[in-house]
């Protein structure tokens, strides 16, 4: 009997496959969360806009990412949370450049079409000027009160806490979110931290997030300026340290509490079923 062929799995079911994901989820983020950004600052002479509408709209912007590619790649759309995971063991390194690459391409081609969709309110916002000077639609920026120090641990907080909380979310013995309602929650995980801490800076809270928009801006015109030597990096390494110590921080010492709590009740029970069986 001749030998049956076995066919070759299809290059998407790997890591090529999870990457298309990531650059979707990542560019669904920007483009829904650099979107309510850009109808903040150049429509604010039309249309009345607060603060609710950036920390909604990223909030928003996150929790529509992560169900894009949730079952695809788990849905990082963050290289911090990538490397998070990958630091604590729970994804394996040799993915990690292929997600961040990803990442940050869905992000620059998400900042492309915006750019494209709101080319007549940016150049009536700059009037002749630099593209730099509407940076802020598209990247993060410090506020001229706010040293390199300020900037960066706010970068860092927000990121901790955003990636602690993750793991928190998701651990099945934290008292999981039912249903497919990570995103959602999670989302608001973003909104808070806006609240909280999105002023500083505009809480980057993600390398892609900033990185790939802002290479993007310097192609077209931006060039050195939309590097500020004494801002640029931090959106990118504070990120990455502090979603690092956040998990850390929920692994080592909240997880094993409901580890130790875990084992504390099984013993019980254990003891439990002993003496009933004692008993008889």
């Amino acid at each position: 009997m001749a030998s049956q062929a076995v066919s070759k799995p299809s290059i998407l079911s790997g890591t090529f496959g999870e990457s298309i994901g990531e650059f979707f989820g990542t560019m669904v983020l920007i483009l829904f969360g650099d979107g309510c950004v850009a109808s903040f600052a150049l429509f604010t002479k039309f249309v009345p806009v607060d603060w609710n509408l950036i920390t909604f709209g990223w909030g928003l912007a996150v929790m529509l990412g992560i169900y894009v590619t949730g079952a695809i790649s788990g849905a990082h759309i963050n290289p911090a949370v990538t490397f998070a995971l990958a630091i604590r063991g729970k994804f394996p390194w040799r993915k990690v450049a292929p997600y961040w690459v990803a990442q940050v391409l869905g992000a620059f081609v998400a900042a492309l079409i915006l750019y494209l969709v709101y080319q007549g309110a940016i150049n009536n916002a700059l009037n002749g000027a630099n593209i730099t000077a509407v940076g802020g639609v598209f990247y993060t920026g410090n506020k001229p009160f706010v040293g390199t120090f300020g900037a960066f641990c706010d970068e860092f907080v927000g990121t901790a806490l955003l990636v602690g909380l993750i793991f928190a979310i998701v651990d099945g013995r934290n008292q999981p979110v039912q249903g497919n309602l990570n995103p959602l929650i999670i989302g608001f995980v973003v909104v808070a931290i806006g609240y909280s801490f999105g002023l500083n800076t505009g809480y980057a809270i993600n390398p892609a997030r900033d990185f790939g928009p802002r290479l993007f801006i310097s192609l077209v015109g931006g060039g050195s300026a939309a590097f500020p030597a004494n801002y640029w990096w931090i959106p990118i390494i504070a990120p990455l340290v502090g979603g690092a110590v956040g998990g850390m921080i929920y692994d080592f010492i909240l997880h094993k509490v409901l580890e130790a709590r875990a084992a504390s009740v099984a013993a019980a029970e254990k003891e439990a079923v002993s003496q009933a069986a004692a008993g008889d």
